[in-house]
């Protein structure tokens, strides 16, 4: 009985140890191939109509100037990084956390001045937004060059559209 003990202890040992095996992650053997992506220059958006979704660097001095104002009401205003062009016709994105509010940062669009995106959101107060290959309408204010956006929820929201309406101008 002690052998058969030993035996059956052994083979579960066996088995325990062929399945840890087999989960195991062996990349080395891994024959899947990544697709390889095109880089494109920094700031450009597709050319076929579509929107980039590649980040676009807030570069222009406008971007500072909209800072310094949320600033001067009083704002807690975080570092400036780029965004995601996903509205046709941006040339560079800026993202900023207000407040501490980073579930909803204060997102500002600078738009080639003939953009279609640009005049809609003037006239209309909305954009066409595209994200994984969908499209749709999102509200979204005007000023010069410049589509601005944050979320109702932000306890700031009022403030800051006042600040972009009344005190900001393009340079």
């Amino acid at each position: 009985m002690e052998k058969m003990k030993k035996a059956f202890l052994v083979l579960m040992m066996m088995i325990v140890a062929g399945a840890l095996a087999a989960c195991g992650d062996d990349t080395s053997k891994d024959k899947t191939t990544k697709p390889e992506t095109e880089a494109s220059e920094p700031g450009a958006t597709e050319g076929d109509g579509e929107a980039s979704s590649e980040d676009v660097d807030p570069t222009d001095p406008n971007f500072d100037k909209i800072i310094e104002l949320l600033e001067a009401e009083g704002l807690e205003v975080g570092e400036k990084t780029s965004g995601f062009a996903d509205i046709d016709g941006t040339t560079q994105v800026m993202n900023v956390v207000i407040n501490g509010e980073d579930m909803l940062p204060f997102q500002v669009y600078m738009m080639k001045s003939d953009s279609e995106n640009l005049k809609s959101a003037k006239d209309k107060g909305e954009v066409t937004m595209e994200f994984e290959g969908q499209s749709g309408q999102i509200p979204m204010e005007a000023k010069d060059d410049f589509l601005y956006f944050i979320a109702d929820g932000h306890p700031d929201h009022d403030k800051i559209y006042d600040v972009m309406k009344n005190d900001f101008n393009q340079e």
